[in-house]
């Protein structure tokens, strides 16, 4: 199976201790709450720290931040403050004070423990052999979504993936028959052609003492076709797609046509439809072989202009045209008649 890039890798614990009072004030016990931005900090990530309050005035508060023990930040109103999230691994415990004025004293800790999930995608759409990029959806296919979550513990041990709970999610809206323990993976099928979705993974852990999310915008593509040589000796030459215009010192050369991106097995899929041409003039496509194109230049000389267009008998979505201008070396000259078949 083959994954693109990384899209997105972040997460964190947020344990939100309740707040207290010197004085026994009804509802004080959740006179705090501590907000992070970004909400899943990664490792190092700058984090920007608020508090609200809905039982106490904290801009006549003295507040005091502090990080791991250590004073970050104090004073009158203060109810902001930055801290750098530590490594994989690491625990930064934060806690905040707030003094009000009739002596009410209220406190609250979290804790940032970062994550990481990775998330990839590629679809199961049709790519030639040894191509090295991404499989992209279209209309009709399916794109597979692998989380891949760094949970790290205190002692360094990593949490396995398979014990992790996920929970994925479309456009905001969870997709509950694919979410749950062990489910690191999900095949949602690809948006309708020039749409996108925004696909997210939540992932914690079973007892949500760590947690993390990830997200990425998959976009579906119109599928494409591209034009290789296939060699009589080396076979198709997917390492030197055909341009616009090329010169091949050969009398004779077969064409081989590669849909990409398509909702197909293989470029000879029984739906297909070949249309081709020369200088115009319609080919038929060869039953056992329509994908590809013979074109002898014997006894002919000038520029043989191959047109295609593909279409499939079921996915009504897919319709590829190409065009190639392609001159070959004539072993005799002096016509004006490119000639075809079937290799």
């Amino acid at each position: 199976m083959r994954y693109g890039p990384l899209a997105f890798a972040i997460g964190v614990l947020l344990l939100a201790t309740p707040a207290y009072a010197q004085l026994g004030l009804p509802g004080i016990e959740n006179a705090l709450m501590i907000g992070l931005t970004p909400a899943h900090p990664g490792p190092h990530d700058h984090v920007h720290l608020t508090v609200q309050s809905s039982a106490i005035d904290l801009s006549q508060s003295a507040i005091t931040w502090s990080s791991n023990g250590t004073v970050m930040a104090q004073g009158m109103g203060v109810t902001s403050a930055d801290v750098v999230a530590g490594a994989l691994g690491t625990q930064t415990k934060i806690g905040v004070e707030a003094d009000a004025p009739d002596g009410t004293i209220a406190r609250a800790q979290a804790v940032i423990a970062p994550t990481e999930v990775d998330l990839l995608f590629e679809a199961d759409s049709y790519v030639p052999p040894f191509y090295k990029g991404r499989a992209l959806p279209s209309a009709n296919t399916n794109v597979i979504v692998q989380a891949i979550p760094h949970f790290v513990n205190p002692d360094g041990s990593e949490m396995a993936a398979a014990k992790l709970v996920y929970t994925w999610k479309k456009d905001g809206q969870v997709m509950g028959t694919l979410s749950g323990t062990g489910k690191s993976s999900a095949i949602i099928p690809a948006p309708l052609l020039y749409g996108s979705d925004d696909i997210s993974v939540d992932v914690a852990s079973a007892d949500n003492t760590l947690s993390g999310t990830a997200s990425v915008n998959v976009a579906s593509v119109d599928p494409g076709v591209v034009l290789y040589e296939d060699h009589p000796l080396y076979g198709i030459l997917y390492n030197n797609a055909l341009r616009a215009s090329t010169f091949i010192p050969e009398s004779e050369m077969t064409f081989a046509a590669v849909p990409y991106f398509a909702a197909i097995g293989s470029p000879n899929d029984s739906t297909l439809q070949y249309a081709w041409n020369i200088n115009g003039a319609a080919i038929a496509a060869d039953p056992k072989d329509p994908s590809e194109i013979t074109i002898n230049a014997n006894n002919s000389s000038g520029i043989a202009l191959i047109g295609l267009e593909l279409t499939d008998a079921i996915n009504y979505f897919l319709d590829a045209k190409g065009g190639w201008s392609v001159t070959l070396s004539s072993v005799s000259g002096g016509g004006d008649a490119f000639h075809t078949g079937a290799q």
